[in-house]
């Protein structure tokens, strides 16, 4: 168990909650916006997380970073007919109201990933959704280890655009100094697995990994635009930038489909996917 001192959110950790708060705090455009998830993607993963399984007895899932619900639906769609409980959390408080008001039977709870509101040993599986690039750090993988039951499981899924195609490559060549602004890793970047190697003893299984899965979401450009445009690192960012990637946006436009007499459709996402058992304390 991991003493009250050592979970306390850093300075670091602090200053990164503020700036999530005031680039989620929009909910309402966040859930409109927003993609959804690939229910044959949401069902691999939680099978692997051992969700399916008919001959378990009710397993209680924390969702961390839950926001408006988004995979949180998703999930509950694949898991209807199995005996789970789920609660979600998410340390901004527009997402944990608008999150009620869509999900009225699931409970919630506002916390941070580095101090979970609730006991040791408490729940089966831990999943965080879109999210963990916002907590990978010791204090919450201690926090989560400390939450889940003996051989527990802790999931991590997204679905981020396809940025290795060219004209969203751009898209994250403008995006990219801004994350490293917040030391922000996104799952393409290797460098975001070194966090479960900072630990003084090993508190999960070596993580398992599926790449497979694509999502397209319909969209227009102005769709398209939006969708962008609700990343938290533009939100914050000052009216000069945001003017510079609306600039930049209308010149992929331009370069990319209309001088190639070629509309947008979708936005084409890969799926990422990582698993992970929890290791007996030492």
């Amino acid at each position: 168990m991991s003493s009250k001192d050592e979970n306390e959110p850093t300075e670091s950790s602090r200053k990164l909650l503020k700036f999530v708060e005031k680039g989620f705090a929009p909910a309402s455009n966040y859930e409109k916006v927003r993609q959804d998830y690939p229910l044959e993607a949401v069902k691999f993963f939680v099978e692997n997380l051992r969700l399916l399984d008919d001959n378990t007895p009710e397993s209680k899932v924390l969702e961390l970073g839950a926001g408006t619900g988004k995979f949180t639906r998703a999930m509950l769609e694949v898991l209807k007919d199995q005996n789970v409980r789920v609660i979600a959390s998410d340390p901004v408080d527009q997402m944990c109201e608008k999150f009620k008001r869509l999900e009225p039977d699931i409970d919630i709870i506002n916390c941070v990933a580095e101090k979970i509101s609730l006991p040791d040993e408490s729940v089966d599986v831990v999943i965080a959704a879109q999210s963990f690039h916002w907590f990978a750090n010791p204090s919450s993988l201690r926090e989560i280890h400390r939450v889940l039951s003996t051989d527990g499981r802790f999931g991590m899924i997204w679905a981020l655009p396809e940025f290795s195609l060219p004209w969203l490559a751009e898209i994250w060549a403008f995006l990219d100094p801004l994350y490293k602004q917040q030391s922000v890793v996104l799952p393409f970047n290797e460098m975001w697995k070194n966090v479960f190697d900072t630990s003084p003893r090993k508190l999960f299984t070596n993580l398992n990994e599926n790449l497979s899965y694509r999502l397209d979401l319909p969209s227009s450009f102005e769709d398209c635009y939006e969708f962008f445009a609700s990343f938290s690192f533009i939100i914050n960012s000052s009216e000069s930038i945001k003017e510079s990637f609306r600039e930049l946006f209308d010149e992929i436009k331009r370069k990319y489909f209309i001088n190639k007499g070629t509309g947008l459709d979708h936005i084409p996402f890969k799926i990422y996917m990582y698993w992970c058992t929890k290791e007996a304390s030492g």
